[in-house]
């Protein structure tokens, strides 16, 4: 027997059209977590009012999530309603919130808070945490979030286009911060044992930049960090110059000159300022 039934009697008006009950249940617990986000921030702890800002931007956006990507915003909602009342955590809730919206929404707003955070917590810390916990968020082992929000950090000129009165120091500095925290963000989790077929073409570098995923990009970065001095960087170096656009070589570039300023720093590893102001009662270092 058809388990389905007429949504209208004959000769009746139709009626309305049913509301799935899946994004009625994301917007109802986003709402829920808003209201406790906007009761932690009356009481004015200095050190979590950003993070809340993040969060609390992010959950906003429930009824604007398209349906496919209902499943990575369960998560992102249930992460933040494991850890919402403890403090120490809340920096990785933002930072996971942040890496979701730059993924699937892309907004200006997502790019200042990136920005705002790795000015907070310092570029390789906010990577660890957006590692770490937007990792476990994905549902595919090609990690198409974090795939899709390093493609939004590495994008040229988001503050130019937002911002057009803003001093051009501020917008250099700007895009220098989303590309220094995409390089922290490609490095994470990376072996320098890890080896893959050379890139040898114009159109082999075409490709992956195009249609690679993060985990494709870090085993070239792996080769990079391994020998950030041998043929092999320069070689790639040289293929985007060869693709003829200004940013693919500049991009391309500047990550070589990250990695290689990273492999000089090993040896003396400088905490950034932030990492240290964040400690709570009992001494506890924040995630």
């Amino acid at each position: 027997m058809s388990t389905t039934r007429s949504t209208a009697a004959r000769g009746s008006r139709p009626l309305p059209p049913v509301v799935p009950l899946r994004p009625r249940s994301l917007a109802r617990r986003a709402a829920v977590l808003q209201d406790h986000m906007r009761v932690r921030r009356a009481v004015g702890v200095p050190h979590e009012e950003l993070f809340l800002d993040v969060i609390d931007d992010a959950l906003a956006r429930t009824r604007g999530v398209a349906s496919e990507d209902h499943d990575v915003w369960a998560r992102l909602i249930a992460l933040v309603e494991e850890h919402e009342d403890i403090s120490h955590t809340l920096p990785a809730c933002a930072a996971t919130a942040n890496l979701v919206g730059l993924a699937l929404f892309d907004g200006i707003e997502d790019h200042t808070a990136l920005t705002a955070l790795a000015d907070e917590l310092g570029h390789v810390r906010l990577a660890r945490l957006q590692h770490r916990y937007g990792t476990a968020l994905e549902t595919d082992s090609r990690l198409p979030v974090t795939t899709a929000a390093m493609r939004r950090m590495l994008v040229p000129g988001v503050g130019r286009r937002h911002h057009r009165h803003a001093r051009t120091t501020a917008l250099d500095a700007f895009d220098d911060t989303r590309l220094r925290a995409a390089h922290a963000l490609l490095v994470q989790g990376v072996d320098r044992a890890w080896t893959v077929p050379m890139l040898d073409s114009v159109e082999e570098l075409v490709d992956i930049v195009a249609h690679g995923t993060i985990n494709e990009w870090r085993h070239h970065v792996a080769m990079i960090i391994a020998d950030p001095w041998s043929a092999y960087p320069g070689r790639i170096i040289d293929l985007a110059r060869q693709v003829g656009t200004t940013h693919a070589t500049a991009v391309v570039t500047t990550i070589v000159e990250m990695c290689r300023d990273q492999h000089l720093g090993a040896a003396r590893p400088r905490t950034h300022p932030a990492t240290r102001r964040h400690r709570y009662p009992g001494g506890r270092a924040a995630p």
